[in-house]
């Protein structure tokens, strides 16, 4: 059985959990309802030396980083790399890489600065930066939307998993985001997704 190693709150452990659902595969989740920044599994450094989360033990091979964990989940235990030409492939690997980068780099700042930090505590000029900076690369997601309902094939696969993770996130900030028409409708389609709905929903904090 597939070991499933943190907490449903990480964004990153979310990627995984959501992915497990889509492809039906029955899993053992430990710390689900784990603290940040702490995981409380007995000799956890000998599994990931690294300290962090998400890990999975897949019938003994251990794997860590999200989206490594999703794409080798999508490769082994779904028909994904086998119907889909390398050529998108490559757009699927290249959004979910815009997820763990260019999203990611300014998402953490404005997250952690208005969700995570004290409102005393909080550095309004660099929060303000990263909310321009992050509508303007949900600006390209959603230029690239355009005439999609999924974002390779019109068939949901794993980018739309590790950028709808992303999209909660970002839809559930108290910003104020530009019109994104495109995007929005994408995310009302997966949102809707009864996977979505059990690993991703009510779980912003």
């Amino acid at each position: 059985m597939i070991e499933l190693y943190g907490r449903k709150t990480s964004i990153n452990v979310q990627k995984v959990s959501w992915s497990l659902c889509e492809l039906n595969l029955d899993f053992k989740w430990h710390e689900e309802n784990g603290k940040i920044g702490h995981v409380n599994v007995k000799n956890y450094e000998q599994i990931n030396p690294q300290l962090i989360v998400p890990t999975i033990n897949d019938n003994g091979v251990i794997i860590s980083q999200s989206n490594s964990i999703v794409r080798h989940l999508f490769r082994k235990h779904s028909d994904f790399y086998k119907m889909t030409n390398s050529d998108d492939v490559a757009i699927a690997d290249q959004w979910m890489e815009f997820q763990s980068t260019d999203l990611q780099i300014n998402m953490t700042p404005v997250f952690w600065g208005l969700i995570r930090t004290s409102p005393e505590d909080r550095d309004h000029n660099l929060i303000n930066k990263n909310i321009d900076l992050l509508n303007n690369k949900f600006l390209i997601l959603n230029n690239f939307l355009e005439g999609r309902q999924f974002l390779i094939n019109n068939t949901f696969g794993m980018a739309d998993i590790v950028l709808g993770v992303a999209s909660y996130r970002y839809n559930s900030l108290p910003i104020k985001r530009p019109e994104l028409s495109h995007f929005q409708n994408w995310y009302k389609s997966i949102k809707s997704r009864n996977c979505f709905i059990k690993n991703i929903e009510g779980t912003f904090s």
